[in-house]
């Protein structure tokens, strides 16, 4: 097994003998953030052989495709959501693989950008993908270290090369995400959570008014509860299928709680808004939010006047352009009246955002 030492910046020289060992059908080690690789050009299926041989796994067990950039996994697989798409530009190169289905048929394909520069410009370079699998043999634990690989796959004459670039920076298998129609399940969440990977990938509606104390907290919980019904699911499962709700005042002070009226509204509807604290509008917020829904003008205003480019994004809950009235100082019964208007108007928006084929 040849031995490159990878230095930073890469050499073109060292790209090309990766490059021509793989053009001839064999086995290489490569580097990635995570853990070293034991790839295959993806398009030999003599090379894809010897990597099940040495690797010791089932045809029934793929592996995954590594490519250059995000913008390459359409050759592969069935275009994802916008919201998924959105998380796989913001974390790749990065450590998460994803499963998707595949461009054609019913089978599911996993895919990663590595961050390695090295095993990015071999893949772009070859142009295409290279199957890369961690270097062990299956069900033994992967080796990171160059002289622990060299030492135990020393037998293996199908690995022509491997790329020594030290330690890799994480040390720890990628996480793995799969779409199973609007759900993100998380096989293997690696550097990350599950919460984390699925609040990366969901659509993030913000419910703006005033104090954040009646309202909006009202919307956000009317919203998580009407979209669980709709689903047939639990709210906490909400997020896994790719809505994430919040709500925001435009002049607050933050952790305030929710008002004794919205309290005792939410309550009279099976819902428990006593551990709302509510938060301060930010541009990170109004940044982040993919949709931003107000619930009257004058929060439309204060939202374009801090960030202009989130126009596109901002509307009125009301989709007939009517502001829903503040019932703070009314009595219990304004509440009652608010948190009814409030909840038709967010069952329209739910079922928008259901309906919506990008999410």
């Amino acid at each position: 097994m040849q031995r490159l030492t990878i230095q930073d910046p890469v050499e073109p020289a060292q790209v090309e003998a990766v490059l021509t060992a793989l053009r001839a059908g064999q086995l290489v080690v490569l580097p990635t953030e995570t853990v070293y690789g034991l790839a295959a050009d993806a398009h030999n299926p003599d090379a894809i052989e010897l990597l099940r041989r040495v690797k010791g796994r089932d045809s029934d067990h793929p592996f995954t495709h590594h490519l250059a950039q995000t913008a390459d996994l359409e050759a592969l697989a069935a275009p994802p959501p916008a919201r998924l798409r959105r998380f796989l530009e913001r974390v790749w190169p990065g450590p998460v693989t994803v499963i998707l289905p595949t461009r054609q048929g019913p089978d599911s394909i996993g895919l990663r950008v590595p961050a390695h520069p090295l095993t990015r410009q071999v893949i772009e370079a070859l142009g295409h993908s290279l199957l890369m699998t961690s270097v062990n043999r299956h069900g033994e634990a992967p080796l990171n270290d160059p002289a622990e690989i060299r030492s135990a796959f020393a037998d293996a004459a199908e690995i022509s090369l491997l790329a020594d670039a030290g330690a890799p920076r994480l040390g720890e298998a990628s996480a793995v995400i799969r779409l199973d129609g609007r759900r993100l399940d998380v096989l293997r969440p690696g550097i990350f959570d599950e919460t984390e990977l699925q609040a990366g990938a969901a659509t993030r509606v913000l419910f703006l008014c005033t104090g954040n104390t009646c309202r909006s907290p009202l919307a956000e919980a009317m919203a998580r509860q009407q979209t669980a019904v709709s689903l047939g699911i639990q709210a906490d499962q909400v997020l896994a299928h790719g809505l994430v709700f919040a709500s925001a005042g435009t002049t607050t002070l933050s952790g305030m709680p929710a008002s004794v009226g919205s309290i005792e509204a939410a309550a009279e509807v099976g819902l428990d808004v006593r551990e709302h604290e509510s938060t301060q509008l930010s541009s990170e917020l109004i940044e982040h939010a993919d949709r931003i829904f107000c619930l009257s003008e004058s929060h439309r205003a204060y939202v374009l006047h801090a960030n202009r480019t989130a126009e596109a994004k901002t509307e009125l809950l009301d989709p007939a352009g009517k502001d829903v009235p503040d019932p703070f100082g009314g009595d219990q019964e304004v509440y009652r009246e608010t948190r009814t208007a409030i909840g038709n108007l967010v069952g329209k928006r739910v079922e928008e955002l259901l309906a919506d084929p990008s999410g």
